[in-house]
């Protein structure tokens, strides 16, 4: 008896929308981390980093007219500083906390474009070793054993006691040997076909799971 069905990316989409839920899931947790670490340090490092620009930027302006240290550029700068620092400890508190809300807004805002290509970047990713299995595929079997013929890339053949797993999907049967599970392979055969009547198939499918010797098992 044959079995035709196709393996098309639709089905690659749906075998990897969980999968690609987790890894998102897992990439929003570890990018909030690390803006969450990146804030941190703005916040704690914003006010001493205003402070020595506003400083060294004084120091310059004093400085930069003759482009030389003279007693009276010194005699400025030293004053500057001991003017400067007062002040600064007694009216930079309101401009830096302003300082630091926008910081806080700006990492609060979206990155919805950002994540869109992470995304997109996750799922070729994943796509990409499954690529291969789109194909169409021919499942004859009797009472030895069954073929499975993927077009244009040969033919894998297991009897019926050499049936070491059979594990079910919410669109395929994955059908392996012992050697194959160590492998980590399988024979991916699907519940459904666009390639035969469905009534057919399925009793097709049916007559195929009653000669394996090994009951279905979920995923």
């Amino acid at each position: 008896m044959e079995l035709h069905y196709s393996i098309t990316p639709a089905h690659i989409q749906a075998w990897i929308a969980e999968p690609l839920k987790q890894e998102m899931l897992k990439h929003d947790q570890q990018q909030a981390q690390a803006m969450a670490n990146v804030a941190r340090w703005q916040r704690r490092l914003v006010g001493p980093l205003m402070f020595a620009l506003c400083l060294v930027g004084g120091m310059l302006a004093l400085y930069f007219p003759e482009r030389r240290f003279t007693a009276q550029n010194v005699i400025a700068m030293v004053l500057f500083a001991l003017i400067f620092i007062p002040l600064w400890w007694r009216f930079s508190g309101r401009w830096i906390k302003h300082l630091q809300a926008r910081i806080a807004a700006n990492h609060a805002k979206p990155r919805a474009p950002l994540r869109g290509l992470n995304q997109r970047l996750i799922e070729t990713r994943l796509r990409a070793p499954l690529k291969s299995v789109e194909s169409t595929y021919c499942l004859s079997f009797d009472d030895q054993g069954f073929t499975l013929d993927k077009a244009r890339s040969g033919k894998s053949t297991l009897a019926w006691e050499q049936i070491a797993r059979l594990q079910e999907t919410p669109d395929f049967y994955l059908v392996a040997g012992a050697d194959m599970v160590r492998q980590g392979v399988a024979c991916l055969i699907a519940k459904h076909s666009d390639l035969m009547p469905a009534e057919e198939y399925q009793q097709g499918l049916q007559a195929f799971l009653s000669q394996c010797p090994v009951a279905p098992s979920a995923n």
